[in-house]
């Protein structure tokens, strides 16, 4: 049987399948009523226009919409698992079926209960509910308790839960972050003194390069694919740094825009595959190369950035090649990339989990932060750090407190407003928590959406 190459992303195949998605939710007219109601988007942090209606983005383009955003809004406007439902269908026949195909059964619509060695889940009234979950939580200790969040949550129901938490004695709290965007976090917030990006949506229309590292927007993202297509149309460049040849990174068929949609965009100028893992190594080869010609902005190193004296002994002692054979990418290729970047006016760096999710996380965003400081790209319009977070509130709930340590003015806020005094014991962290459960050490556990066990690196473990 002969089969046709896919020679790019989106396009088609993308309006057949959000016209697919409309069916699953009752109707074209139903989901578009749906999509342009007052609402955040429930997929990636691109945001769309909250109060300002659906389908509007935050600098106030209409029309904004991709299929995650329909995907996320279908699966809620599914009809319920029908009743009986689990009564026919043990938990041994649940495991047999893939995530898509549980998303498909339908809306959950009844809290469900799992007995101490049952094979069915039971469905509750939502009052038998509420009195088993204060049993077992009035029955554990605060220290033995963990609070959990994802970003597809709201920041009031989670600032809820956090405080809960307070309320009842632990600071055992944290959010999906911790394995999606905490190293960016923490790489964020050492290079640079806050955890967040320094660009808005605005500023990409002024760059002229963008870095993308370690992400794959053509499918996480797709909004941002068409302002990567603008981009390129005004004459700036992308760079794609990801081991694996992504088809949606090459080529891209916007469906709003009529010639994309019908022969496709370009839209990486340099794409090189580092091995996996080599990321920090050819970050570090770039940091080298770019200081050993002498085409770094001094005057704004030493007027802006500590350390230089040091970063500057450890660029020079460094083995190139080295570095290049830990990358997996050819010095001909690095200096392609090189120059790139010094001839750039206007650069932003963006990167996802593919950078978050090595072992070396922390290192390779530090190591992003001073690629962008080397050439000045931080604190000016079109230039600076996008980590691009996978839900649209993951930023939102760490600043409502759903973290192990609240900020010192959040905690006497609390006290002072709310009459809660944060517990003085240091919380742990989902990791630790896990760890903890593991050790028979927790005895209640209460997640607001997400699926921590599916987010785990180590699904048996967990």
């Amino acid at each position: 049987m002969k089969t046709s190459k896919i020679k790019s992303g989106g396009g088609f195949r993308l309006i057949r399948y959000s016209l697919q998605m409309a069916t699953k939710a009752g109707g074209i007219l139903k989901l578009y009523n749906a999509l342009k109601s007052k609402n955040t988007c429930k997929t990636c942090a691109f945001g769309m226009g909250g109060m300002a209606g659906g389908m509007v983005n935050e600098i106030g383009e209409s029309l904004q919409v991709c299929k995650k955003s329909i995907q996320a809004q279908t699966q809620d406007m599914q009809a319920a698992i029908p009743a009986g439902f689990f009564e026919k269908n043990s938990i041994e026949d649940l495991k047999k079926l893939s995530g898509h195909q549980l998303e498909s059964l339908g809306r959950l619509i009844h809290p469900l209960f799992l007995p101490e060695g049952g094979t069915h889940f039971q469905p509750l009234s939502w009052k038998d509910a509420k009195k088993k979950l204060l049993v077992q939580w009035q029955a554990a200790k605060p220290d033995r308790s963990f609070f959990y969040t994802s970003g597809r949550s709201s920041m009031e129901a989670a600032f809820l839960v956090q405080l809960l938490a307070r309320q009842w004695g632990t600071n055992n709290v944290n959010n999906c972050s911790y394995y999606c965007h905490q190293a960016s976090g923490v790489g964020l917030t050492k290079s640079l003194g806050g955890g967040t990006s320094t660009v808005a949506l605005e500023d990409i229309g002024k760059s002229d390069l963008v870095v993308l590292i370690g992400a794959n927007p053509a499918s996480n993202h797709p909004r941002l694919m068409t302002f990567l297509a603008e981009l390129r149309k005004r004459g700036g460049k992308v760079v794609v740094l990801n081991p694996y040849k992504e088809i949606g990174l090459q080529n891209f068929s916007i469906p709003s825009k009529v010639r994309s949609l019908l022969f496709g965009t370009e839209i990486a100028n340099l794409y090189l595959q580092p091995h996996c893992g080599g990321d920090l190594a050819l970050l570090k080869a770039a940091a080298v190369l770019l200081w050993r010609e002498k085409k770094v902005d001094l005057e704004f190193l030493q007027n802006h950035c500590n350390g230089l004296d040091d970063f500057q002994k450890d660029l020079e002692s460094e083995d190139l090649q080295g570095l290049l054979n830990k990358s997996g990418i050819a010095l001909e290729d690095l200096k392609l990339f090189c120059n790139y970047l010094a001839e750039s006016k206007n650069t932003i760096y963006a990167w996802a989990m593919g950078i978050t999710h090595q072992a070396h996380g922390v290192d390779s965003v530090q190591m992003i932060s001073n690629l962008a400081m080397m050439r000045g790209m931080v604190g000016k319009p079109g230039a600076g750090l996008m980590p691009i977070r996978g839900h649209s509130n993951v930023q939102g709930i760490g600043t409502v407190g759903v973290v192990p340590k609240l900020k010192p003015e959040m905690a006497t806020a609390i006290l002072d407003k709310l009459k809660i005094k944060i517990p003085e014991s240091p919380g742990m962290d989902t990791f630790s928590c896990t760890q903890a459960a593991h050790n028979g050490e927790i005895d209640f556990a209460l997640m607001l959406g997400g699926n921590l066990y599916s987010a785990s690196p180590d699904l048996n473990w967990t």
